[in-house]
C-alpha cells in the first residue's frame, strides 16, 4: 500500500545512521544487499475519449542492488527507465505505486532515505559563475554537519572528491553556461556527481548522466562512477539510453526494460549468452546494447510491424519471468537480512554515527555568501542596473529640469513623483525575476536531497536582491530629485527616499511572490507586467480614487503604487504655494493639490507603514508558495 509524505516535515530533526567508508581499492561484500524491490507496479491516469483509466507504466519489477555494484537501466524511449529510477529513489509524484521497496532490509523512511542517498539529475543545474572548487565547497558546507566535520575536514572531503573525479585541472574554472565560458560537458557532469558524493551516500542514482556527452567523456563518467562504487561500497543505478559496447561492459549488471517490463536483469557478462539461449544470437561485430534495444523497441512503421514487435516484447518478458522462476532460491547468506538485523549491522559498521542538519543561521550565512558571490560576479546585470538608473535619472531629470511653482509646475511635479513610483516597480521586478527563476530551479534540485531549509534560502534572496535594488535605485532617486529640483529640504528628501525604498521592497516581495507561485518563467513574464500595469492605472495620477466605480475601488487598498504616490505627493506638496498667472486656473497651495487628487486620506507615515505591511505580506505569501512548490508529495512504499 502506498503512502504520501510531506518531505520537509519528515526531515526536520532526523538523525540518520552513517557508515564507515570502505578503504580504497576494496568493496563491500557482494552479499550486502542495499536496496531490494519486489513486484513493483506503477500506474498513471490516462484519458481515453471522455473516460479516464489507469495506464500501467511499470509491471511487476523485482530486483536488488548490492554494495559495490554499478547497474545500468537500458531501454528505448518510453520504456520506463526514469520512472523506475524515480520510484526506487523516492521521487515519484502522482499516480499509483504498489509493491515493496526495502533499504538494508527495512522499510524506507522518507526523511532519512533522502539524506543517505544521492540523485544526479539529467540537467546539471548549478551556479554558472562559481568555480568547481567553490561549487563543491559550498555544497560541503551545506550538506555536511558541523558537529561531525570541521572546516578542514570539509575542505579535505572536497579535495578527495576532486581527485576521485579527475577535476584537478578544472578546479578554478567557472561552471559556465550559454553566456559564460566554463568547464566542458563531461567536467560539468562530474561536478554534478561530485556534489552528491560529498555526503558519502549508500546509494547513487543517475538519470542519463551521459546525455549530450561525446563517447570519451561518457566512458570516463561511467568508469568513475564504477570506481567510486567499488571504493566506497555504494550501489549505483544509472539510466542510459544507448551506450557503446565499451561502456556497456563497464557495468556489473544491466536491467533491460521494454514497455515497463523487465526483459533481462543480471550480469552484463552473461546477457549475450542468455539471449542466445532463447533464440536471439547477437551478431559478433554488433554492439550488444544496440542489439538488445532493437529487440525491445516497438516498430511503428506499420500495423503489422507494431503487432509483431509487441508480441516479441511480451515473449521476451515472459521468457525472462520463466527464467527467474527456475533459478535456485538464494542461500541464507545471500538473503537480505531483516530490519532488526540491519539496524544492528548498521550500528556496527557506522559506529552509530548520525547525520543531523546544520542550524538555520549556518545555512543562511552560507547561502548568503554564495548569493553575494554570484551577484558580484554578474557584471552585466550589475552594470545594467547602474546604467539604467543613471540614464533614467538624467533623462527624466532634464525632462522636468528645475520645476517652477506655477500651474504648469504642479502638473510636472506630479509627473516626476509618479515616475519615481513607476521606477520602483517595473525596473525592479523584471530583471530580478529572471535571476530568481534560475535560483529557484537550483534550490528545488538541492532541496530534493534535504540540503537546506526553504526559509534560509528565501531570506538569503531577500537580503541579496533587496540591497542591490536599493543601491542602484538610490542613484536614480538622487539624480532625479536634484536635477528636476524637487523641494530642497533635508527632511522632505529623506522621507521621499524612505518612501521610495519601501516601494522598492514591496516590488522585491511581489517579484518573489510571482516567481514562487508561477512555475514557468514565460507565464511569470506575462503575469507580473499585467499586475504592475493595473497597479499603475490605479496609482492615483490617471484616475482620482474618489471617482473610481465602487466595483473596482477596492484595488486601491492593496495597491502599493497608490500608497507610494500618495506619500510622495504629500511629502512634496505640503507647505508649497503656487503663483497663478492672470486668467489661468490653478491651485494656490499644495494642500489644494493633495485634496484635489484624493491622496490625503492617510498621512505620509501611515502610507509608508502600509507599504511596509504590503512588503511583509508579499514576502510571506511568496515564502508560503515556495515552500509548497519545493515540497512535492512523493509516493513512498
Amino acid at each position: 500500500m502506498s503512502a504520501v509524505f510531506d518531505e520537509e516535515a519528515m526531515t526536520e530533526g532526523i538523525q540518520t545512521p552513517r557508515r564507515a567508508v570502505a578503504p580504497h581499492g576494496s568493496a563491500a561484500g557482494s552479499s550486502d544487499v542495499i536496496l531490494r524491490w519486489d513486484e513493483l507496479n506503477y500506474d498513471v491516469k490516462s484519458k481515453v475519449g471522455k473516460t479516464e483509466e489507469w495506464r500501467p507504466i511499470l509491471h511487476g519489477i523485482t530486483g536488488e542492488a548490492r554494495a559495490g555494484e554499478t547497474i545500468a537501466i537500458i531501454g528505448s524511449s518510453g520504456a520506463g527507465k526514469t520512472t523506475l529510477l524515480n520510484a526506487l529513489s523516492g521521487r515519484i509524484v502522482g499516480g499509483r505505486l504498489s509493491g515493496q521497496i526495502l533499504f538494508r532490509g527495512a522499510k524506507r523512511h522518507p526523511g532519512s532515505f533522502k539524506r543517505v542517498t544521492a540523485y544526479v539529475q539529467q540537467d546539471d543545474l548549478m551556479h554558472p559563475l562559481l568555480t568547481v572548487q567553490e561549487t563543491l565547497s559550498y555544497a560541503s558546507k551545506l550538506r555536511l554537519p558541523n558537529n561531525q566535520y570541521s572546516a578542514e575536514q570539509k575542505a579535505e572531503r572536497v579535495n578527495t572528491v576532486i581527485r576521485q573525479l579527475r577535476l584537478e585541472a578544472a578546479r578554478n574554472t567557472k561552471i559556465g553556461d550559454a553566456a559564460t565560458r566554463g568547464v566542458s560537458g563531461g567536467e560539468r557532469k562530474r561536478v554534478s556527481i561530485g556534489t552528491e558524493l560529498l555526503t558519502d551516500p549508500r546509494l547513487l542514482f543517475l538519470d542519463e548522466p551521459t546525455s549530450g556527452l561525446d563517447s570519451n567523456s561518457s566512458e570516463l563518467v561511467v568508469e568513475l562512477v564504477k570506481k567510486v562504487s567499488v571504493e566506497q561500497g555504494l550501489a549505483a543505478l544509472m539510466t542510459i539510453h544507448q551506450p557503446s559496447a565499451r561502456i556497456f561492459n563497464i557495468f556489473d549488471k544491466v536491467i533491460l526494460l521494454s514497455q515497463g517490463r523487465v526483459v533481462y536483469f543480471g550480469p552484463t557478462s552473461t546477457a549475450i549468452e542468455y539471449f542466445a539461449n532463447i533464440g536471439y544470437q547477437c551478431p559478433v561485430h554488433e554492439n550488444p546494447a544496440d542489439y538488445f534495444i532493437d529487440l525491445m523497441t516497438l516498430d511503428y512503421r506499420s500495423d503489422d510491424a507494431l503487432a509483431r514487435s509487441k508480441t516479441q516484447v511480451k515473449e521476451l518478458a515472459d521468457q525472462f519471468a520463466v527464467h527467474v522462476s527456475r533459478q535456485p532460491a538464494a542461500t541464507p547468506s545471500e538473503k537480505p537480512s531483516s530490519a532488526s538485523d540491519n539496524v544492528s549491522k548498521g550500528m556496527e559498521v557506522s559506529g552509530d554515527l548520525d547525520l543531523p542538519r546544520n542550524n538555520w543561521f549556518h545555512e543562511y550565512s552560507t547561502l548568503a555568501r554564495r548569493d553575494w558571490t554570484n551577484a558580484l560576479r554578474n557584471a552585466p546585470f550589475l552594470m545594467g542596473q547602474v546604467i539604467q538608473a543613471i540614464f533614467m535619472a538624467l533623462l527624466i531629470g532634464f525632462m522636468f529640469f528645475t520645476l517652477k511653482n506655477t500651474s504648469i509646475g504642479v502638473q510636472n511635479r506630479l509627473g516626476v513623483l509618479f515616475i519615481i513610483a513607476v521606477n520602483a516597480t517595473f525596473p525592479v521586478v523584471m530583471p530580478f525575476l529572471t535571476m530568481y527563476y534560475k535560483e529557484r530551479d537550483i534550490m528545488i534540485r538541492e532541496r530534493s536531497s534535504a540540503t537546506y531549509r526553504v526559509s534560509s534560502f528565501f531570506v538569503s534572496k531577500v537580503t541579496t536582491f533587496g540591497p542591490i535594488a536599493l543601491a542602484s535605485n538610490t542613484l536614480f532617486f538622487i539624480g532625479i530629485y536634484f536635477i528636476s529640483h524637487l523641494e530642497f529640504v533635508a527632511g522632505k528628501f529623506f522621507v521621499g527616499l524612505a518612501t521610495f525604498y519601501c516601494l522598492s521592497l514591496v516590488s522585491i516581495g511581489f517579484m518573489l511572490m510571482v516567481g514562487s507561485g508561477v512555475k514557468s518563467i514565460e507565464v511569470g513574464f506575462v503575469v507580473a507586467p499585467a499586475i504592475l500595469t493595473i497597479q499603475l492605472l490605479f496609482g492615483g495620477l490617471f484616475a482620482n480614487p474618489h471617482s473610481i466605480t465602487p466595483v473596482l475601488r477596492w484595488i486601491r487598498w492593496v495597491n502599493p503604487v497608490q500608497y507610494g504616490f500618495a506619500s510622495l505627493t504629500q511629502n512634496e506638496f505640503k507647505g508649497l504655494e503656487f503663483v497663478c498667472s492672470q486668467g489661468t486656473q490653478c491651485y494656490q497651495t499644495g494642500a489644494e493639490v493633495i485634496n484635489a487628487y484624493g491622496v490625503g486620506r492617510f498621512t505620509t507615515w501611515q502610507n509608508i507603514l502600509f507599504l511596509i505591511m504590503l512588503a511583509v505580506v508579499d514576502m510571506f505569501v511568496g515564502y508560503s508558495l515556495l515552500r509548497w512548490k519545493a515540497k512535492p508529495k512523493s509516493i513512498w512504499l
